[in-house]
This record gives C-alpha cells, structure tokens and sequence, in this order.
C-alpha cells in the first residue's frame, strides 16, 4: 500500500498469532522520516548515499547486474524500527507521531562500497555523537557492512555499536 498523505509505501498482512489484520504504516513512516533526517550526518562523514526509496526504484528490476550497475559505488543507507512498534507503543495510525517523541532504538544499516579504512571508527562514532546532541536519535544499533563493487561482502569488514 501507499499512504495518500505521506507517500509511505507499507505492508497490510493478516497475522495468524493475533487473528487480526495488522500493518507496517508506522515503522514505514518512521523510517522514511528518520532516513531523511539522518542522511545528512551520513553524507558529512561518507559523501553520497541512497536511501531506501531510492533503492526501491533501483530494485524494481530483476536484473542483479543491472542493479548492481545502477547502485554503483554509492554507500546506502537503511533505518529499521521493529515492524509492530506502532501496536506496541499503542499509537494512533491516524495521528502518526514522530519517532523522536519515543525511546526507541532502531537499527541502522550503512553498506559501504569500499575495504575498511583506518579512520572508519572515527567516523561512525562522530555520526553517532552529532545524531544524539543534536536529538536526531538518542539510542539505536549501527551496523556498517563494506562490500566489493560486485556487491559481495568483504570478509571480517563489518563494524557493530549499540548507543
């Protein structure tokens, strides 16, 4: 689905454990929102990068190669809040409040084009000390995976921090 107001595209599904119909609005929505705010902090620390509704457009193909050509050397970015934090934090769907207004902590996942460079860590830790004084995102899980140009992922390059 896609939301008229917002251009949030989200999931509608029947859950067998609940017996109800439930959604994915919220997290889809706070996604997107906390992409485009978190973007910038990435883009100063790492230059260019796509985000999600941009790699929809680009993975609407089914040509791994062509998907791969498109995406190129660009790092990508992806924010992630658990599919039921809505029902969880008992939130309106028609009063969809920011997710700065909660203590949650999703997870962020930078994938980077590139071998792991000495200066990484700085990097990633400057992000996340200028997200949280500027309450862009007080607590979260980064996960930065590097990759080679053919999209492979490069042995023992990835880097973890809860904050």
């Amino acid at each position: 689905m896609k939301h008229e107001k917002y251009g949030t595209h989200f999931l509608v599904f029947f859950y067998d454990e609940t017996g109800e119909m439930e959604d994915t609005f919220l997290s889809d929505k706070w996604q997107d929102d906390a992409e485009k705010e978190i973007r910038p902090y990435v883009e100063k620390e790492l230059d260019d990068v796509l985000i999600s509704k941009e790699m929809e457009e680009i993975a609407d193909s089914e040509d791994w190669e062509k998907i791969q050509e498109e995406i190129g050397d660009h790092h990508q970015l992806l924010l992630v809040f658990d599919e039921g934090i809505g029902k969880e934090l008992n939130i309106d769907p028609n009063k969809p409040a920011s997710y700065k207004d909660y203590d949650v902590s999703p997870t962020i996942r930078i994938t980077i084009s590139r071998k792991k460079q000495d200066t990484d860590e700085d990097h990633f830790n400057e992000m996340i000390n200028n997200l949280k004084k500027d309450k862009v995102l007080e607590h979260g899980n980064m996960i930065v995976e590097y990759i080679s140009s053919k999209g492979v992922p490069l042995e023992d390059d990835e880097w973890h921090k809860k904050f």
